[in-house]
């Protein structure tokens, strides 16, 4: 399989706001806001890299995919672990007592700040580095504040909220102890192309943090994200094999609502017989609750099929968004916005939704009717 473009930019290729962040104080609180592809992560890292000579920090991601795309990233024995993973450690190692938890799989952070403040914890020098920190409720920072911790970098974006537990921006500066002049904002969008920008930006709701700058209408991109509607389930499975034969370094995404549509398309991709003119291409998908090591491989060429809720985060060559399955509840339009504008912005190249004919689920209201935006096409 032939190997693709990651790395991890140099210093000499960042913007002015991202040189202003790798020249802030060692110790401190910060907050770095910023949308899709301006860079967060990238700063984040190289933030993380300048202590890792003397391993005095840890770097903090959401879930085990994204975890493991930064550490292919940097090419690093980064010093990285899930948030939730790390936390439950850290509350282990203090207490010896698994995290108190309120309900099912939620944790009782009243319960965490109590048991803290009765151990009267030290402060602690440890410089927690976290991404995507608008994932993690306000008492989650708090409960670490309790437990000594003292030095925060944390990357956010309210836009890209899709999880039921978050914070918002002022929630961050608040918590944070952070001036409004004194967050750094994030606006160049670095990696999509105008046509797949300009969709995405379509599903922006929230004006507390700055959307991306829509890049040069020249930067290089494959056309305007398409609308395909197919009229049985086979025809989009050859459309996704045949992308991926047109350029085997590519790494593709088929983004699914859930793990019903997840094993269909892996399943289908896997067996489909299709002439093509390259080998067939690699089929990887991963599952949280399989609870086993990610092996996707994001240095290479292939198809990786993964929930919306797996990819924050991440950037795939050409993404597939699979629009069957999902649907909008109790008409919570702006919910749906957010996760469609996550999931149309991890696209470099290319962009396609894929629905059904005749399959809704309330998502037509949302996508722009304007075929300059995104076009429509029947049939493959």
């Amino acid at each position: 399989m032939t190997e693709r473009r990651f790395k991890l930019p140099g210093e000499e290729e960042l913007n002015k706001d991202q040189d202003r962040i790798l020249d802030l104080p060692e110790n401190g609180q910060f907050l770095i806001v910023g949308g899709p592809g301006t860079g967060k992560s990238v700063v984040a890292l190289l933030r993380a890299m300048k202590f890792h000579k003397n391993n005095n920090y840890v770097f903090l991601t959401y879930n085990h995919v994204l975890n493991s795309a930064t550490k292919q990233l940097v090419n690093l024995d980064l010093t990285t672990l899930t948030i939730k993973s790390w936390f439950c450690k850290m509350y282990h190692h203090f207490t010896g007592e698994d995290v108190p938890e309120d309900q099912p799989y939620k944790y009782d952070y009243n319960g965490v700040i109590k048991k803290f403040q009765s151990l009267e914890m030290e402060p602690r020098s440890l410089h927690l580095i976290i991404d995507e920190g608008q994932d993690m409720p306000v008492k989650f920072y708090e409960s670490l504040m309790h437990a000594g911790y003292e030095n925060f970098f944390v990357v956010a974006d309210q836009n890209q909220q899709i999880t039921e537990e978050n914070s918002s921006r002022q929630e961050l500066m608040d918590i944070l102890g952070i001036d409004r002049d004194d967050v750094i904002e994030l606006t160049q969008n670095f990696r999509n192309s105008y046509p797949t920008a300009l969709l995405a930006s379509h599903f922006f709701t929230d004006p507390a943090s700055p959307a991306p700058d829509l890049p040069p209408e020249s930067k290089s991109a494959l056309g305007t994200p398409i609308l395909y509607e197919y009229e049985h389930f086979d025809d989009s499975v050859r459309m996704i094999l045949r992308e991926a034969d047109r350029d085997d370094r590519n790494l593709i995404g088929v983004v699914v609502a859930n793990n019903s549509k997840r094993d269909n398309y892996v399943n289908a991709l896997l067996s489909m017989d299709v002439t093509l003119d390259n080998p067939h291409p690699r089929i990887s998908t991963y599952l949280s609750k399989d609870k086993q090591d990610v092996t996707l491989d994001f240095t290479r060429g292939g198809v990786v099929v993964l929930n919306d809720r797996s990819i924050k985060g991440l950037e795939f060559d050409v993404v597939f968004i699979i629009v069957d399955g999902f649907q909008i509840f109790n008409n919570d339009i702006d919910g749906m916005k957010k996760r469609f504008y996550v999931m149309c912005s991890r696209a470099i190249k290319k962009l396609v939704l894929v629905k059904g004919k005749g399959y809704d689920g309330g998502i037509i209201q949302i996508l722009p009717e304007d075929e300059s935006v995104l076009k429509r096409q029947k049939g493959y």
